[in-house]
């Protein structure tokens, strides 16, 4: 096997990248904890609709039993709305 010289650099540069990479990490390791904290957060409370309960890790057995009834009503909505889409699209291929 022949390593030439551009390999060694490669190795060279990259452990010094690394040890570069650790270092700042190190040095700004509460600072990046905070902001991936924050960040987080704010993507469990970006949920689209009525549902951010839900989806930001509320179990079931803590939303009442009202909640739950009209966020079952919602999604049988959506589903017979997707069935007869699809009902539609199937009679037009049929056409």
């Amino acid at each position: 096997m022949n390593l030439d010289k551009d390999f060694f650099w490669g190795i060279g540069l990259g452990l010094v990248a690394g040890a570069l990479g650790y270092k700042l990490y190190n040095d700004n390791k509460q600072t990046i904890i905070a902001s991936l904290e924050n960040f987080k957060n704010k993507m469990s409370t970006a949920v689209p609709g009525d549902y951010a309960l839900a989806a930001a890790g509320e179990q079931a057995g803590n939303i009442d039993l009202a909640e739950l009834e009209r966020q079952k009503e919602h999604l049988e909505d959506l589903i017979a709305e997707q069935q007869s889409k699809m009902a539609q699209a199937s009679e037009a291929t049929q056409s």
